[in-house]
């Protein structure tokens, strides 16, 4: 094997296994969507991120709500039709809730039902490369 021919096999094992992790084991792709910041009044993470895993037009996944430090995960699932998300989950402190709404490669718009909130919210989540924690 010469120099080059090794160079361009691990190239191809490269671009093979960052396709691997794109796409998961069973073909299922995984993004994240944020909208976290932080408050440098309070040292806090607020707001929401949302990790959902695309297999066909089934979507799973969890959303975590940070209101001071790393929100814990709360699992959703429902279908991406034409873009269009109708996402349902539960958690024991906010109770049910539903994300709506539309998504795409680089953001998700979209209204946020919780049970226990006193009204809907919109929430404009875009593409980060990692989670907050």
């Amino acid at each position: 094997m010469t120099l080059r021919s090794a160079k361009v096999a691990v190239l191809i094992c490269a671009i093979s296994l960052a396709h691997s992790l794109s796409y998961g084991a069973a073909g299922t792709k995984s993004r994240i969507y944020s909208n976290v910041e932080y408050n440098e009044e309070g040292g806090d993470l607020l707001g929401y991120e949302l990790e959902p895993h695309l297999d066909g037009s089934q979507v799973t996944g969890v959303l975590r709500i940070y209101e001071g430090g790393c929100g814990s995960p709360v699992p959703v699932a429902g279908p991406l039709t034409g873009g269009k998300i109708s996402l349902r989950g539960k958690d024991k402190f906010y109770g049910k809730l539903e994300i709506s709404g539309k998504m795409s490669n680089d953001l998700v718009k979209a209204t946020l039902h919780m049970e226990k909130a006193a009204k809907p919210e919109t929430i404009k989540l875009r593409l980060i490369p990692k989670p907050h924690c």
